[in-house]
């Protein structure tokens, strides 16, 4: 099985969204199809009733809505399809690959905090998920078509994006929640992008609520002065937290539900296991956070293991996840670490030291 080294794919300037997604899908044309095999597979273990007649009716709908709601975001996906020369069926399963089975998700953790302290705001996200993607993760340094400014995004190979930070001094954390009511919508990659894309913090706000959203995901959105947390779900967005300017403070999630319409909705059945440990450790250890090295170590953190902020461990555990990655970000300075794995339990854990420049 290929192992794509945690790479960081640079989208030039001068280039089109098209180039960006052709030259992507080129460079790791075989990782993206070994990937869509996998996800396809997995997909059909979780929810059998999508036979591929109904996946290409359901992907055929996801993409016509992501290209109404954001066209530039579709061109991207278009050169990545087509570089790596895959179906759009198989694009849309290889980004939107939780939402099909939420259409629920079982497998998803993810722990999420932002903390204003005095050395800054800071944030830090694990990515956890099944553990067949970690080979497949990547960093993309995306160019602003309309301004200087450019964004760091966590992604995988064949995917637009999962969480990032902007030279805006914003950033976009996510994480998943299981609630019913799950509709086809846009694909949540696009999302992510068309999110970071926005100017200032109630531009995100309004973008994200407004979205035809397809499941149920919880949002951090933060600019250098302020924070808001979103529970979102079709037909229903909750503010939990906001942190207005200069209020120092922490805000933090896992993968429960917290916003009282949104747990109305939860489907209990499907919830992370360590949903709740998680949360109580981020509430012992969160507080003592001031610096990024110290929001490193509490995402890196092992204790209670294996049902730890950050776990390699898959056996004996109800959720195939594991912690397949993570970022850390300070929005003062724009210095930014990525990392594919866990460096405690992982011989091939990889961490990258990136840079906004504001």
């Amino acid at each position: 099985m290929i192992d794509c080294d945690f790479p960081v794919l640079k989208y030039q300037r001068k280039a089109s969204p098209r180039q960006w997604g052709e030259m992507h899908g080129e460079t790791y044309r075989d990782a993206i199809r070994e990937l869509v095999e996998i996800r396809t597979e997995l997909m059909r273990e979780k929810n059998p009733e999508l036979n591929r007649q109904r996946v290409e009716r359901l992907a055929d709908e996801q993409w016509k809505l992501t290209e109404q709601f954001d066209d530039t975001v579709t061109e991207e996906l278009r050169g990545i399809a087509e570089g790596a020369n895959i179906s759009r069926t198989d694009l849309v399963i290889l980004n939107n690959y939780t939402d099909f089975r939420d259409i629920q998700v079982d497998d998803q953790g993810c722990s999420l905090v932002y903390a204003n302290t005095e050395e800054g705001p800071l944030v830090g996200q694990t990515w956890d998920m099944h553990g067949s993607a970690k080979r497949y993760v990547c960093c993309l340094r995306i160019p602003d078509l309309d301004s200087d400014h450019d964004s760091i995004v966590f992604s995988l190979v064949g995917c637009v994006g999962m969480m990032g930070f902007t030279s805006r001094q914003t950033v976009l954390g996510v994480n998943n929640i299981n609630v019913s009511g799950a509709s086809s919508g846009i694909i949540w990659p696009a999302l992510v992008r068309k999110v970071l894309n926005q100017s200032d913090l109630p531009r995100m706000s309004c973008c994200l609520t407004t979205a035809p959203v397809t499941s149920g995901h919880n949002y951090l959105l933060a600019k250098r002065d302020s924070a808001e947390m979103w529970e979102v779900a079709p037909g229903l967005s909750e503010c939990i937290h906001r942190m207005g300017t200069a209020e120092q403070g922490l805000m933090f999630h896992t993968n429960h539900c917290l916003g009282p319409g949104m747990r109305k909705r939860e489907t209990a059945i499907s919830q992370n296991s360590t949903t709740h440990v998680r949360y109580d450790l981020l509430a012992k250890k969160a507080p003592a956070v001031s610096t990024l090295e110290q929001m490193y170590e509490l995402m890196t953190d092992h204790e209670n293991y294996p049902k730890s902020i950050c776990s390699n461990f898959q056996a004996n555990t109800q959720d195939p996840s594991i912690t397949c990655g993570g970022a850390v970000g300070n929005l003062n300075t724009g210095e930014i670490r990525m990392w594919r794995g866990d460096p405690v339990h992982d011989d091939h854990f990889m961490l990258h030291s990136l840079q906004l420049d504001y």
